[in-house]
């Protein structure tokens, strides 16, 4: 039996335990909270399906060819922390479009090909909440174990051109369709420090549930202030939802900077 229908339906009571657990962590007295303001930019690749109404097939595009364009963002997390534990809230918000037409080939049949060209705009959120707890400390190297989920919510919106030499029962067609993917997370987190200053963060996380499979890997450097520090970091998001809906599989890699400021 799938474990999906039961995380899917268990996956929004985890999200609001997670955001209890933060919230209860960020009231409690001698608590370290840590605010994070960062700026990812990423290259975009995967594949993204479309069924073509008329003829049972579909057209597959890189999404590197069909997302151009990086319209509007917002990146930040906070982070609480008392003793051993902690709790962490990290979001994402992307507004992607390509207003160009960018023609892929699919086959329709007796070995003849068309061609479906897509303008389209792809707006979504990604929201990770993790809870975890410091399983080795020492003067220079930290490592917390994770465990907790990772919500993506996609509105995928586009208008497809086909042309060939195909029967007129295939018009040209708008598409809008939304995925959400639920998906439980284990990992490890920490830093090795050189000195009071500089140390380099890091970050790995690997799960599955609506998913096939998605994780994620973070590593940087960071120089420490007063009153937070600054980090230069390279991340990586990668998701495989298997054959089935619009998107078949996803992922942002490139290099992101941070500030975050220490209360």
């Amino acid at each position: 039996m799938s474990s999906r229908p039961f995380l899917s339906k268990m996956a929004p009571l985890a999200a609001v335990l997670a955001l209890t657990m933060a919230a209860g962590i960020a009231a409690a007295e001698s608590t370290e909270h840590r605010v994070v303001i960062y700026g990812w930019f990423p290259d975009i690749e995967g594949t993204l399906n479309y069924d073509i109404p008329g003829n049972g097939g579909s057209a597959g595009a890189d999404a590197s060819d069909l997302i151009d364009a990086l319209e509007g963002v917002f990146m930040g997390a906070y982070e609480g922390r008392k003793g051993q534990w902690s709790a962490k809230v990290d979001l994402l918000y992307l507004d992607l479009a390509n207003y160009e037409d960018n023609a892929v080939t699919i086959p329709i049949g007796g070995g003849l090909t068309g061609k479906v060209a897509a303008e389209q705009a792809l707006t979504g959120w990604q929201v990770g909440l993790y809870g975890g707890y410091t399983v080795f400390e020492d003067d220079n190297l930290t490592l917390d174990m994770l465990g907790g989920l990772r919500y993506l919510q996609v509105d995928v919106d586009a208008e497809l051109e086909i042309t060939g030499p195909l029967p007129p029962t295939l018009p040209s067609k708008k598409l809008s369709e939304s995925v959400e993917l639920w998906d439980a997370v284990v990992g490890v987190k920490g830093q090795y420090a050189f000195n009071d200053k500089w140390y380099l963060p890091y970050h790995f996380d690997i799960g599955t549930g609506d998913s096939d499979l998605t994780w994620q890997a973070v590593a940087g450097v960071g120089y420490r202030f007063n009153w937070g520090s600054l980090m230069l970091a390279y991340r990586h998001l990668f998701y495989d939802t298997g054959d089935s809906g619009v998107i078949k599989d996803l992922e942002f890699s490139g290099p992101a900077a941070a500030v975050s400021f220490n209360f």
